[in-house]
């Protein structure tokens, strides 16, 4: 029997499996190399929206495209469904996965995908769901099929119109709940128990619960360095205009800032912009100290020339870091770190 049903595929539509077979075969490379495009503009349009996160931050599991399994797609397109046209009908043959912290970061990646070129449809949104059955705690992830308008070239690969992707977006709590849970609970074959179910959707009530402890816990923290992210920024738009550099995003400006700003005074930006005016030796200063020490590459540097200038013991007795780092600075400001 198992070799007549071998010899015999089965047909559905205008195509049978081992044509199926064959046709993937040929063309999943194809689509792994767009799930990577897919990826690529996602991120790219990502980025600016992340204030002061990196990607690597922001992203709580790397990005990687996937492919169906033939097995899986051959299972899908024939025996768990009848399609007429199966090959084209199925729409995750490659498929890509943003794990994000929290729900308000779902958010910032759908934002992103807006701003990409595609053709986008949601397939599911659980926040939809969840105003429709308000008293359900399920399978929570949001999914988008995104496609190419027109035939796009990439590095000598060309992807033809209308070509899908499937794009999954979840929260770590959330993937971690799908990963217990979807494959053995909502596409298993066997109906669970009631308790069994019950308690599946008791860990969702409690992840919905701790997203919305976690978000408020990120939104007071963000409320509390908001004084220290605009003296950031006002430094980082002088240190960019006046010293002509690039600026770096390490700890150390942090420390910096909290440490030594209340003997600046107020409008650190606006007086360090004065003081690279008035003295543009400094900025000279700074990109040839930058070359080989990455504290001069960080805006928050600007706050150690005008302490250097205008307090510099206190600026001895409060600088965080490493005494011999601020020696540079004192030369550069005409001063002897020891006579402080």
């Amino acid at each position: 029997m198992d070799e007549d049903h071998r010899s015999r595929p089965i047909e559905v539509g205008q195509m049978n499996e081992l044509e199926l077979v064959s046709r993937w075969e040929q063309e999943a490379p194809l689509y792994k190399k767009w799930g990577e495009f897919v990826v690529e503009c996602i991120t790219r349009e990502l980025t600016p929206l992340l204030d002061d996160r990196t990607l690597d931050e922001f992203l709580k599991i790397p990005v990687l495209p996937r492919t169906k399994l033939t097995s899986s797609f051959v299972d899908k397109a024939f025996h768990r469904k009848k399609y007429a046209n199966p090959y084209e009908v199925v729409e995750d043959k490659v498929g890509v996965r943003f794990v994000v912290l929290l729900t308000d970061d779902i958010k910032l990646v759908e934002k992103a995908i807006a701003n990409c070129n595609f053709i986008i449809s949601k397939d599911k949104d659980y926040e939809a769901e969840r105003d429709l059955r308000p008293l359900e705690f399920a399978y929570q992830s949001v999914h988008f099929v995104v496609r190419s308008k027109v035939e796009i070239s990439d590095q000598s690969v060309t992807f033809p119109a209308g070509m899908p992707c499937e794009v999954q977006i979840r929260t770590l709590l959330q993937h971690a709940h799908s990963e217990l849970t979807h494959d053995r609970i909502y596409k298993g074959r066997a109906e669970p128990p009631p308790k069994t179910r019950r308690t599946v959707a008791r860990s969702m009530a409690l992840i919905e619960t701790t997203d919305d402890f976690f978000t408020q816990v990120v939104r007071d923290l963000d409320e509390l360095d908001r004084p220290t992210r605009e003296i950031w920024n006002a430094l980082a738009r002088v240190y960019r205009d006046r010293v002509n550099q690039s600026v770096e995003r390490a700890k150390s400006n942090v420390l910096l800032i909290d440490a030594i700003q209340s003997i600046c005074g107020t409008d650190v930006g606006g007086r360090a912009d004065a003081l690279l005016a008035e003295k543009p030796f400094i900025a000279d200063r700074i990109r040839g100290h930058a070359s080989t020490n990455s504290l001069f590459r960080q805006p928050a540097i600007l706050l150690a020339y005008l302490g250097a200038y205008e307090s510099p013991a206190s600026l001895k007795a409060k600088w965080p870091l490493q005494e011999e780092d601020l020696r540079p600075v004192f030369i550069d400001a005409g001063r002897n770190l020891d006579d402080y």
